[in-house]
């Protein structure tokens, strides 16, 4: 169901009426109806079979740790193993028969659930939450984010939910810059993307033939496209969630700017990295420091921690070699930077810092380097590993 087509305009401005006009169970109801509707567009009947067990199996596992906390690593690892499965990754070769194998369960906006129920069971086994299961299914099928995110918490859409925290004030021009937001949405989305995409390095690039030069040059415009499409999408489903009264989180900051790899990955994905930050660097990281080998380390657990934290980034958006190394690279950055930092810090001291960061020169400088690299490591977004090795054996 295309954003653009007048099934998705008619569901989101029923949906929106329904949500101001209903309460209860009749309003959950209604909202359930149309989410199930829009992801069964996408994924059909046997897709929205599995699409349901796997969410069904979520609220299992939250029950499950809800009675019992200690039984959180075995939900983990199940949904883990389950999600891995579905989503047929390449390594599956090396430990299952071809005929055990199957890409029928891949359905769309897979990895984004994935990371919601995994965060329902583990704050549940907290005692952070206890979502009902209407509300639960409410959550994992919510229209605005099912697709392609943004990854919002159940506790901002529970809050939002029951009138404790308003999407947007209750004015005229609230909802008049909510919808003006669609409509800009729509433009990067529909027109700005559409018109740089024919420039954007693609799947199916001769590379063999191609300089480095146009390599790099329409790897800078793939980063570019991407960030106009994903975003523009983003700004679509933020804004229709105003008018619905259940805003999802903010996603993109203008990343051109970012002056640093760390700062990049806060302003090109922010909901996914502080989903990583949450539930995979913190823990490992805190690990890391009570451990024997590592613990008066604190670098050396950093960058221990980084590099498993950006691997799982690189194997949720894709499930071959190549977005393993699109993580590593990035882990790579990261872990470069914060030693960077580190050094810097040892030398100049935090107000020499300050300073040096503070100038512009260096702003502009900094600036440029992150564009560059973060936007290079694309190539391994878009390329398959027979292509990679084409430019490796060329260069």
């Amino acid at each position: 169901m295309s954003l653009l087509s007048e099934t998705f305009i008619l569901l989101s401005l029923g949906t929106a009426c329904w949500m101001w006009l209903t309460r209860g169970p009749w309003r959950l109801a209604g909202f359930l109806i149309a989410s199930g509707y829009y992801a069964f567009s996408y994924v059909g009947v046997r897709g929205m079979a599995w699409t349901l067990g796997f969410c069904l199996a979520g609220f299992g596992c939250v029950l499950a740790v809800r009675a019992r906390p200690a039984r959180l690593w075995l939900a983990i690892c199940a949904l883990t193993l389950a999600f891995i499965y579905a989503r047929s990754y390449s390594f599956l070769a090396l430990v299952l028969p071809d005929g055990w194998r199957t890409t029928i369960l891949a359905t769309a906006g897979l990895s984004f659930l994935f990371f919601k129920i995994l965060h329902v069971v583990i704050d549940s086994a907290g005692g952070a939450i206890t979502p009902s299961f209407g509300r639960y299914l409410a959550y994992c099928f919510n229209f605005t984010t099912f697709l392609l995110g943004p990854i919002q918490r159940y506790q901002s859409f529970a809050d939002q939910w029951d009138g404790k925290v308003e999407a947007i004030p209750r004015t005229f021009e609230a909802h008049l810059d909510a919808t003006n937001r669609i409509l800009r949405g729509f433009v990067k989305k529909y027109v700005v993307a559409e018109y740089l995409a024919q420039y954007a390095l693609q799947g199916n690039a001769p590379v063999e033939s191609m300089s480095l030069v146009d390599l790099q040059l329409a790897t800078y415009m793939f980063y570019v496209f991407l960030y106009f499409d994903f975003s523009g999408y983003c700004d679509i489903v933020i804004g229709i969630g105003c008018l619905l009264g259940i805003r999802p989180p903010e996603n993109f900051n203008v990343p051109f700017l970012a002056s640093n790899p760390s700062q990049y990955w806060l302003r090109v994905h922010e909901s996914l990295t502080r989903w990583l930050t949450d539930y995979v660097f913190n823990p490992l990281y805190a690990a890391a420091l009570r451990s024997r080998p590592l613990g008066d380390r604190p670098l050396a657990s950093m960058a221990m921690a980084v590099m498993v934290t950006m691997l799982v980034a690189g194997l949720w958006h894709g499930t071959t070699f190549s977005f393993v190394l699109f993580g590593l690279v990035h882990g790579v950055y990261l872990v470069v930077f914060r030693t960077y930092e580190h050094v810097a810090l040892s030398m100049l001291g935090r107000r020499g810092l300050r300073q040096l960061r503070s100038s512009r020169a260096w702003l502009v400088a900094s600036t440029i380097v992150t564009f560059h690299f973060t936007a290079t490591a694309y190539i391994f977004f878009v390329l398959d590993r027979h292509r990679l090795m084409l430019i490796l054996q060329r260069f």
